[in-house]
């Protein structure tokens, strides 16, 4: 009898046990997502378990690392990117581990309109009206999200600088809100190359965080906001896109005339059932960026720019947003910045690429990361110096997966 109530115990300890461990766990899986048309691979295409708010994206060759609780397991992990139909399986259908899965999107058939049609498209009041809506569309309360932070910089094609870290930032919209966005490092490295020239020393974004982190619900960018409006034209493109199974209205803007402080040309995409802004990329025009590196930037940034004779080549950005729970968050957004450095000998283009993703969107109070008087400065990451270059470092957390170009900093890595 005494035997048979220890085996019950142990058998009641052992599910127990083994229940407990799979609530804990993950299921981490990795791989590559394609046009399954064209084969090739799609860029910063999202993956996660959107109902959770939960979630990654894939690099820039389409190559992807994700891991998502095992409690999630019966929720559908969604595959989602513009221009894309969703591609939805279910958690538990993935095997742990798998690191060569496929997932291929297919296209899906955009709407064409007329001349008539674009001509006809209140495309300024469309661009207006979701403006008005973002306190409406994207959240009103505090919010944390844990992203990851990726900063690189090419010289030529080579990578010599990459700073990488996983971030926590509170975000809070409300009305006077001293701190409205708030971050702190939870851990972080920096990969530094012997191979960059001296000519590149100061040329660097020390404070890039703050710029990447940014989104609409805790404030309209400068060039959207009041009466710089009036310095843009908006014009409906001729094909009515697809986000998250929803058309979406994608709307150029260009500046009326060459007196427009820091101009940009770009791309503000609407979704057509609730006016929220899905996505807003934009390149400056040479103008716009000749002002923005002689000006606002220089100042704002400080030894960014460096101290070399240089010429300014592009200047890019874009900012998705993502559904969830009936509002829109930030999803991911980049900025790039691109440059000719010149010398008697030679041109060097130097390439900074700042990039954050958020992997989890949880309730706040406002109050969670403490404010700080000092920048989050990517040159203090801890360097490292050992050539090793894996997920490991990250445990829990998801990231970008690394290039093989990437990779190839870990031959020339300062001691």
């Amino acid at each position: 009898m005494l035997d048979s109530l220890r085996l019950i115990a142990f058998l009641f300890f052992s599910i127990i046990c083994c229940t407990s461990t799979f609530a804990q766990g993950y299921i981490i899986i990795s791989g590559k997502i394609i046009d399954k048309t064209t084969r090739q691979p799609i860029p910063y295409a999202h993956i996660g378990v959107m109902s959770k708010g939960l979630g990654t994206i894939a690099n820039e060759q389409g190559e992807f690392y994700y891991r998502f609780p095992k409690i999630a397991a019966d929720e559908d992990v969604t595959v989602a990117h513009l221009g894309y139909k969703n591609l939805a399986r279910k958690g538990g259908e993935f095997v742990p581990g798998d690191k060569s899965v496929m997932l291929e999107l297919e296209t899906a058939q955009p709407v064409v309109v007329d001349s008539g049609y674009v001509k006809s498209f209140d495309a300024r009041g469309w661009v207006m009206a979701a403006l008005n809506k973002v306190t409406k569309n994207y959240t009103d309360t505090p919010i944390m999200m844990t992203g990851f932070y990726q900063e690189t910089l090419q010289q030529n094609d080579a990578y010599v600088d990459i700073r990488e870290a996983v971030l926590k930032v509170e975000k809070d919209p409300r009305p006077k809100t001293e701190f409205p966005e708030k971050y702190k490092m939870l851990r972080g490295r920096r990969f530094e190359s012997t191979s960059r020239d001296k000519v590149m020393d100061d040329y660097e974004f020390p404070s890039g965080p703050a710029i990447v982190t940014r989104s609409l619900d805790t404030g309209l960018p400068e060039y959207l906001s009041g009466s710089n409006l009036a310095d843009y034209r908006f014009q409906l493109d001729d094909s009515i896109a697809f986000y998250n199974n929803k058309d979406v209205y994608q709307i150029h803007f260009r500046p009326v005339g060459p007196q427009v402080k820091g101009a940009r040309n770009g791309l503000i995409c609407i979704n057509k059932s609730d006016s929220a802004i899905v996505r807003i990329a934009y390149d400056f025009t040479p103008e716009g960026m000749d002002e923005v590196f002689k000006g606002s930037m220089k100042s704002a940034m400080g030894k960014m720019l460096g101290k070399k004779s240089r010429e300014a080549k592009r200047v890019s950005s874009f900012t998705n947003y993502l559904p969830y729970d009936g509002k829109w968050y930030l999803q991911d957004s980049q900025l790039l910045i691109q440059t000719d450095f010149m010398d008697k000998r030679d041109t060097l283009t130097g390439t900074i690429k700042l990039h954050f993703v958020a992997n989890d969107i949880l309730k706040s109070n406002g109050k969670a990361v403490p404010p700080s008087e000092v920048p989050l400065d990517t040159s203090q990451f801890p360097s490292q110096k050992l050539p090793k270059y894996d997920e490991v470092y990250w445990s829990n957390f998801n990231h970008i997966i690394p290039s093989a170009a990437m990779r190839e900093i870990l031959g020339s890595l300062v001691k």
